[in-house]
Parts: structure tokens; sequence; C-alpha cells
């Protein structure tokens, strides 16, 4: 997961050298994720909570009513679930409760409708989702670490069921610019996430506020 985020930070260095000729944005905000019941292979049902991240964008102005922009966004989502047993498991169906993990990296490209400080917009985009559904895939596994002053730390790690899928999304709302260098949206998007198999594409309602710097 490490490295698919230093290749984005790689990028949104590329991006900022590229936007120093134009208008360049930077916006952050927080993003809420509409909760959703599921079905799964086996019979197995799960409900999701609303659930709530953040997000980072660096973006450029190519004129008054286009620009593009790469994303960072870390969304998360407790859920309730009931679990069917396997073959040949002779035990009941259990509950059980569980938090997903998700990162995402997206380009998008935006369109204005108005050139003035008021303005509704359309975006759209594509990129990759990486998700942790924070279920063990195997034993704890003991690790050490050396810490300052403490020195050698060791702790039980277990690893959990992780995946990266190709997402791409779509949404508008509603822009106001306001003095030289700030403005505020507020946004309705979708995002769809290929799982493929048999869960196919997930479909993911956000909403969400950005605060942004323009320099």
């Amino acid at each position: 997961m490490i490295r698919y985020f230093f290749a984005a930070l790689l990028l949104l260095a590329a991006t900022t050298a590229l936007a120093q000729r134009g208008t360049s944005e930077f916006y952050a905000g927080p993003v809420f994720t509409d909760g959703k019941s599921y079905s799964f292979q086996g019979g197995t049902d799960v409900r999701t909570d609303t659930g709530y991240g953040f997000l980072l964008g660096f973006g450029h102005k190519f004129n008054p009513k286009v620009s593009g922009a790469i994303e960072l966004e870390w969304g998360n989502n407790d859920y309730r679930a009931t679990v069917q047993p396997g073959t040949a498991n002779p035990n009941a169906a259990a509950t059980v409760n569980g938090r997903i993990d998700s990162w995402t990296v997206r380009f998008l490209g935006t369109y204005n409708f108005t050139t003035g400080p008021l303005t509704p917009f359309v975006t759209g985009g594509l990129g990759w989702t990486y998700v942790d559904t924070n279920i063990p895939s195997g034993l704890p596994e003991n690790v050490c670490w050396f810490y300052p002053w403490v020195g050698e730390v060791c702790t039980a790690v277990t690893p959990t069921h992780t995946t990266t899928k190709f997402s791409y999304n779509a949404g508008g709302g509603l822009r106001y610019d306001f003095g030289t260098n700030y403005f505020v949206r507020g946004l309705l998007n979708v995002q769809w996430v290929d799982f493929g198999g048999s869960f196919g594409t997930t479909e993911l309602t956000q909403a969400r506020i950005d605060f942004g710097l323009r320099f």
C-alpha cells in the first residue's frame, strides 16, 4: 500500500510543477459515504453505517471553465454482517461487527458551467482504490521495531485481507469563489469500485465539502 501512496505523491509533485504557469488549486475536506446493504456468496448479508473520511486534492485550471486534478482520499465504514456457515460447517449463522478502510487515488476533470464566482459544475475521473477489510488472513505475526528512547519493542501484528481495484467516479455540485485566493464547494459524488468475480461492481454515494486555496 505504501508504494501506491509514494507514487501518488510523486504525481502530485509533477502536477504542481506543471501548474506553476497557470492557476493552481489545493483543497481539502471531509467525505461522508452513505450506508448500504450488500449480499454475498453463500447468503452472507452486510449493512454498512454511514462512513467518514478525508480528502486532499491538487488541481490546475486550464481555462475559466475546465480544470484537472489529482485526489487522495481515505474512508472508513463500520459494518454489521450475518455470516453464513461454509461447507461442512455445522454451526449456525453468526453476527459480526467490523470496519472497512479504503484509500483512493484518482485523476479527474471538472467543468464549470459559468465563469462567475458562483457556478454549478460536473466532474468525473478514474483511479485505484485500496481496500483493507480488517478480516484476518492468517495467524498473528510477532514483529519488532527499534523505538527512540526505549529500544526494541516487539508486538503481534495480524495480517488482513486486502485488495486494490480499479475505480471511477462522477458527480456534480456548486462552487463559490470568494476573494482572490479562496473557494468552497459542495459536491455529491458517486464512486464505482470494480471488484470483479461474483461481487461485480459496487456503487458508493458520497457527500463532500471542499475548502480550497488558489495560487
